[in-house]
């Protein structure tokens, strides 16, 4: 699988830019690992982990040259996790994640379309 996405908040993607790595959420930074979702997943992770917050950040990462390990997580899906800090170069597309009235994030189309 070519690519995986990560939320952030805007002061975690700020924070990253000037490191030119991110390091991680306070859940990752807890947990031992980055989490991300696939485009599949993705609804349901800002759905539950993220309800009301706005905005975020969606990296679009390339995986072919990271250590991703498929591990069993949430309705027992296999989650993309990501065991050590996310080097910027494998980010190859950020996307501004808003509301809609109804407080529900808005998901660029292309996070689909492969």
């Amino acid at each position: 699988m070519g690519k995986v996405f990560k939320v952030c908040e805007e002061d975690e993607w700020e924070g990253a830019k000037k490191n030119n790595f991110f390091a991680g959420s306070n859940s990752d930074l807890k947990d031992g690992f980055i989490h991300f979702s696939t485009s599949k997943q993705l609804k349901e992770t800002l759905e539950k982990h993220f309800k009301f917050k706005s905005p975020l950040y969606l990296l679009e990462v390339e995986t072919k040259d990271l250590e991703i390990e498929w591990e069993i997580s949430r309705n027992n899906q296999l989650f993309p996790h990501l065991y050590k800090p996310l080097p910027l170069s494998t980010v190859t597309n950020v996307y501004r994640i808003i509301l809609d009235a109804e407080g529900t994030h808005i998901i660029p189309e292309a996070v689909y379309n492969d």
